[in-house]
């Protein structure tokens, strides 16, 4: 996959990035490709081509974070800072100036900064997270799609995730892409000392929440480009992907397989670009 893939319609950085990016990995549940119909049957059938075989990696696997300095404090606030119980108002008048359509519709307006900071955090470690989610979750239901193949003369029904489930993402990128840039980071800046705070209530042994910011970029980046059929399997209620590969990767590589090859490209083309701005300030 090229690296000069473009982001959709603009270049986003900063925070509202991030608060999309957190948008998508908390709008899905904790379970993979949950569907709340039970079972038809619990039996296990491999698809053709996919070998029953248990992968050895380990989705739980989570690299060090690196430490990184924070942006410096925004001097000469036109309007002081309000305090972290109370920020929700003002957080939402400004992100209402950024110009990201439909932004605000999805956003869940209570404890927006102590959700996302919490949100971002579990990125970092290759978790999606299904409580106190900062964002409302992307329409139901999961689609998957049935189809028929030969195997040695016999017609035989397989599953795989459906085109169509990719357009419930499409919200979230969207928005994505129609972020003013500058006025995102103007937004990071200043809000910052209330993300610090929620961060430091999170007790955790952790350089500081810019550093955890960046590891979430990068382990989202680090999610494998996939193309093809995604082959599922459905054990019990939930279904899982076919190839044990897939299955074993972290919750938050399976969401940006799962949102769609184009999503997928998208949102790592602004991130790319949003991680050379975070690095550098």
């Amino acid at each position: 996959m090229s690296d000069n893939y473009q982001p959709r319609k603009s270049s986003s950085t900063t925070m509202i990035v991030i608060v999309v990016l957190a948008l998508i990995a908390a709008a899905a549940t904790f379970y993979f490709l949950r569907d709340d119909a039970p079972a038809a049957s619990q039996t296990v059938t491999a698809p053709v081509g996919v070998p029953q075989a248990v992968a050895t990696s380990s989705a739980s696997s989570v690299a060090p974070i690196q430490e990184y300095e924070p942006p410096q404090p925004v001097a000469a606030e036109v309007e002081p800072l309000p305090s972290l119980n109370e920020s929700d108002s003002s957080l939402l008048a400004a992100l209402q100036q950024l110009r990201g359509e439909g932004l605000l519709q999805l956003i869940v307006p209570q404890e927006i900064i102590r959700k996302f900071v919490l949100a971002v955090n579990n990125v970092a470690e290759g978790k999606v997270i299904q409580e106190y989610r900062p964002v409302v979750s992307p329409p139901p239901p999961f689609i998957a799609e049935s189809y028929t193949v030969m195997i040695e003369g016999t017609a035989a029904e397989q599953e795989r995730v459906s085109a169509k489930n990719f357009q419930r993402y499409e919200p979230y990128v969207t928005t994505l892409s129609l972020i003013d840039s500058d006025a995102a980071v103007a937004v990071y800046r200043r809000f910052y000392p209330l993300l610090e705070e929620a961060f430091n209530e999170l007790g955790l042994k952790k350089p500081n929440f810019h550093s955890v910011l960046i590891a979430a970029i990068d382990n989202v980046l680090a999610a494998p480009d996939v193309q093809g059929d995604l082959l599922l399997l459905r054990p019990k209620v939930f279904y899982q992907y076919a190839d044990p590969a897939l299955e074993a990767l972290p919750q938050t590589h399976k969401l940006m397989i799962r949102m769609g090859p184009e999503n997928a490209r998208s949102v790592k083309a602004s991130l790319r670009q949003l991680r050379a701005r975070l690095v550098a300030q």
